[in-house]
């Protein structure tokens, strides 16, 4: 069964298929319908989760073995299959008619990956998916379309902008979903809910103020502490709002946790770097972090960053801009003030 994206969560609402391949190149969507997917099946019970990357040499095996084998307590499961790229070699075509020649019934099979060609869609296996699952493929959002999608991602936050504020954002992001996406939450942290005027979101999405905040934030993950302290002390005289930065440096420390996590798993840094989308020009910066620093450090700045949100509610003894500053020269690598160059 072929579903679009638009309907995903109203055929979730009603039943669980026991495949779904999801395929596209616009990666924020496909990882949200993923999401979802996998939301509304932990809702139904499937409390475990398997991950395989499916990348070249990748043993076929450890599928019909994950399916195969049932856990202690026999809990349902999804099993989270990355293709990526490329077409499917004989072993892999093999492995997944058998399994979906007899799904398991305890089993969630989510398959996602890059763009699907034509020549696949005649195979065996998509036409087994087809029969007994759901087959939905993603498509870009077209220019034309994007206010309207940014529109719905507002009112989702309970938002709502005049139609020249939608297209201010729509220009400024230029069709990159996860930049849109992560405005519309720096908006939702500025403005709670409510109406927003062109002014607002012109002050809100302004270049030189998103472009410095994501500045700071790139030379901290640089390893460059000097550098990023005086940017910081900059955004601090410019008036910049502290709740901003701090919103830019839990995002980013928040991911790299989850990506940590995923190497303390036996992920490979690539691996880890893909679930999270993370683009390519900051693959070195991610990379140099996560070289830096191990799980446990990230976990203990996650927790520095509720404790910074708890100062600018007036919720803690502290201030906001030390804070700010210490949990910077972290992320660069340097462990307390002193020794931020």
């Amino acid at each position: 069964m072929k579903l679009r994206l638009d309907t995903l969560p109203e055929h979730l609402h009603k039943t669980l298929a026991p495949v779904y391949y999801l395929s596209g190149d616009e990666p924020f969507q496909l990882g949200q319908a993923c999401d979802l997917i996998r939301r509304a099946a932990q809702q139904q019970g499937y409390s475990e989760r398997q991950v395989f990357h499916a990348e070249r040499g990748f043993d076929w095996q450890r599928l019909t073995q994950a399916s195969d084998n049932l856990s202690l307590f026999a809990e349902r499961k999804v099993i989270d299959l990355r293709l990526g790229a490329g077409k499917l070699n004989a072993e892999a075509s093999a492995v997944l008619q058998r399994y979906l020649a007899r799904p398991p019934a305890d089993t969630v099979l989510l398959i996602s990956g890059d763009k699907v060609e034509a020549a696949q869609q005649k195979s065996a296996w998509f036409s087994a998916i087809d029969t007994i699952g759901v087959i939905l493929q993603v498509w870009p959002i077209e220019t034309a379309r994007l206010p309207a999608w940014i529109t719905q991602r507002l009112r989702q936050r309970e938002l709502h902008a005049s139609p020249d504020a939608v297209q201010f954002l729509a220009d400024q992001v230029e069709g990159n979903l996860l930049a849109a996406d992560q405005e519309i939450e720096k908006l939702s942290l500025l403005y709670g809910t409510g109406a927003l005027t062109l002014e607002q979101m012109q002050s809100a999405v302004a270049d030189s103020a998103r472009f410095d905040i994501f500045g700071l934030v790139d030379e901290a993950m640089r390893g460059q502490p000097a550098r990023a302290t005086r940017m910081l002390y900059g955004l601090q005289a410019e008036g910049m709002d502290p709740i901003l930065i701090l919103w830019a440096l839990a995002r980013e420390i928040r991911a790299l946790a989850l990506m940590a996590e995923q190497l303390a798993r036996g992920s490979s840094v690539d691996q880890a770097m893909a679930q999270q989308h993370v683009w390519d020009k900051r693959k070195p910066l991610v990379r140099q972090a996560l070289q830096r620093g191990k799980l446990p450090v990230w976990r203990r700045l996650l927790a520095r960053c509720a404790q910074a949100d708890r100062l600018i509610k007036g919720m803690g003894a502290g201030k906001i801009w030390n804070e700010l500053l210490e949990l910077t020269v972290a992320v660069a690598g340097k462990p307390s003030l002193k020794n931020a160059g």
